[in-house]
């Protein structure tokens, strides 16, 4: 799974962030509608002729809708639907899933790495010294919390801001006694 990530990257992201999603799904055949009243998040669908169709609730925030459609897009790219088969997808607006299904869990994994590719969010941390996830959250235009995850899963930790000195005088514990 996470080859085929990386391997739709390869094919088509331009290499900015944040990562242009809409763009990769028109690179791969997958066509996008809009839906004002949808009851879900969105609405994947797999024609009988095996063209993925995503519909999407344009009344979620940006940054939900990249997720959704990156989880989506997920779903198709593994393979979890048979043509002429819909899935509505439900996410919260606090983007917990139910990792209990499996596919769920792949999709989930899939979506991060391709909304936060490893070499772009290496060159955040180590090279741009980002300081805190909301920081990377804002650059890659996805919540902290995926942040957070996805820098956990590469073991990327974020370096600290240097303490500010205090002025004044220092104490010296190495002369007490005790």
């Amino acid at each position: 799974m996470a080859l085929l990530a990386e391997g739709i990257l390869k094919l088509h992201w331009d290499q900015t962030v944040p990562v242009n999603v809409a763009h990769i799904l028109k690179q791969m055949g997958v066509r996008l509608q809009l839906q004002n009243n949808l009851a879900y998040s969105a609405l994947l669908s797999i024609s009988s002729d095996n063209q993925a169709r995503i519909v999407l609730n344009q009344q979620l925030p940006n940054v939900h809708q990249r997720y959704v459609v990156a989880h989506a897009l997920a779903h198709v790219a593994l393979h979890h639907l048979r043509p002429g088969r819909e899935q509505p997808i439900h996410i919260g607006s606090d983007f917990r899933l139910d990792f209990s299904q499996h596919h769920t869990a792949e999709a989930n994994d899939f979506a991060l790495r391709l909304l936060m590719p490893e070499p772009a969010l290496r060159f955040a941390v180590e090279d741009m010294q980002a300081r805190n996830e909301n920081e990377i959250a804002s650059v890659f235009a996805v919540p902290p919390l995926f942040v957070k995850q996805r820098l956990s899963e590469l073991g990327l930790a974020l370096s600290r801001a240097p303490s500010r000195r205090r002025h004044g005088f220092t104490i010296d514990l190495d002369g007490v006694n005790h």
